[in-house]
């Protein structure tokens, strides 16, 4: 394996695998605890929103661009964390990647997506209270953690996510999501010397020097 830092700051890790499948994943360090002035759930609707929409690809072409490449696209978000993952044939690894750099990094947060999304988070979180085990685990970490940044639900509460709004998520990434908070990794059946010049022009792509 092969690491390294990136001019922006942004560390990577990169691994020759040897098989047909490539897997890479841009970890923000952001997620519950970091939500300090924000509703509670707020890291969590980030990453439900960033699928919908950027500058250049509308929520409808998100869905379908690794579909059309035969990859799975998908995210998930921590106490600690918002990971943004991307499975794909050995060859596609590099739209994979810059896909997940766009979603990061110019997402829009289109209102009548958001109040969409908004909808299928609250189902969520309904879903979870009629689960005893996952309310139980909420409840045990809520105590554990009281007091603590790492007490607050992933999810939020039907009340916070209700009072999130798009200024709300654009102003959290923009804050959030910067390249010392980032991580990348991707595992291909590549030569490491190769994916690591690769890997640092997606990030200049991304993060343009000059822009800092």
């Amino acid at each position: 394996m092969t690491t390294g830092t990136s001019p922006q700051g942004l560390r990577y890790a990169v691994r020759r695998s040897g098989r047909a499948v490539a897997y890479c994943a841009l970890t923000i360090g952001c997620g519950t605890r970091d939500e300090a002035g924000y509703p509670g759930g707020i890291a969590h609707f980030v990453e439900h929103t960033l699928f919908r929409g950027t500058r250049r690809k509308s929520a409808a072409v998100i869905s379908g661009y690794l579909d059309r490449l035969g990859g799975e696209l998908n995210a998930y978000t921590t106490k600690e964390e918002i990971v943004l993952h991307a499975t794909v044939l050995k060859e596609d690894w590099k739209k994979a990647a810059a896909l997940l750099f766009e979603l990061a990094t110019e997402a829009t947060f289109p209102d009548h997506e958001i109040e969409t999304e908004r909808g299928v988070v609250l189902d969520e979180i309904i879903s979870y209270k009629d689960n005893p085990a996952e309310d139980v685990y909420d409840r045990f970490e809520s105590l554990l953690f009281q007091g603590s940044p790492l007490g607050g639900a992933i999810l939020g509460t039907q009340a916070s996510v209700k009072k999130i709004t798009p200024d709300m998520l654009r102003r959290f990434v923009r804050e959030k999501f910067i390249p010392e908070k980032m991580v990348f990794t991707v595992v291909a059946d590549q030569d490491e010397s190769l994916l690591c010049r690769q890997v640092l022009k997606l990030i200049d792509h991304a993060f343009p020097q000059s822009n800092r």
